[in-house]
């Protein structure tokens, strides 16, 4: 697919063009890769990404969980948990420390279920992604990826990540202060 022509004075067209080639690249192999999933797991890529998060970190709260997210935002991420918990692949609990606090877990179904689409997401970003390339490309992406993760540090040394998780607590905790206030 080839970037949209347009006249700015911030950026070159070279820059343009690898900017939508990177978004376009994304799309491409997240799509490929979400149609081997759902045709032979019925599972999206998004929900891949959960229980990617879940298989080596356990319980996990929903809004950290949520935060760590890159394919999907907290509220469609919430809807995403309930079905997988109500196909029996996720459990939720509660904190014991923190009654509000819903706990989330894989189930032992869940754990098969996770090594077998994990198989499935291996073979597919093998084919997708790794075969295309040489061993020099994915050097090179590795580079640029990391030069791209480095420029998105801030200068108060957290990523944008790690502050969307502290506007979400400190969201979390306003909401509590208002409940508590119209008391």
């Amino acid at each position: 697919m080839k970037a949209p022509r347009t006249t700015s004075t911030l950026i070159s067209q070279a820059e343009q063009d690898g900017w939508f080639g990177l978004m376009y690249a994304q799309a491409a192999m997240r799509s490929r890769i979400e149609a081997v999933l759902m045709e032979r797991h019925r599972l999206s890529f998004s929900a891949y990404e959960i229980l990617c998060c879940l298989k080596d970190l356990e319980p996990q709260p929903v809004r950290a969980l949520a935060s760590q997210l890159v394919t999907v935002s907290p509220t469609r991420a919430s809807r995403l948990i309930q079905d997988l918990i109500d196909d029996g692949v996720l459990v939720r609990g509660a904190n014991q420390g923190d009654g509000r606090i819903s706990m989330i877990s894989l189930t032992e179904e869940g754990r098969r279920y996770v090594q077998t689409v994990a198989r499935t997401f291996e073979e597919s970003v093998k084919e997708f992604f790794a075969d295309p390339l040489d061993a020099d490309d994915i050097t090179a992406l590795t580079r640029i990826w990391q030069k791209l993760e480095s420029a998105t540090d801030a200068p108060d040394g957290r990523r944008p990540s790690d502050r969307r998780l502290a506007a979400s607590t400190e969201d979390g905790r306003a909401a509590e202060t208002d409940r508590r206030a119209t008391r």
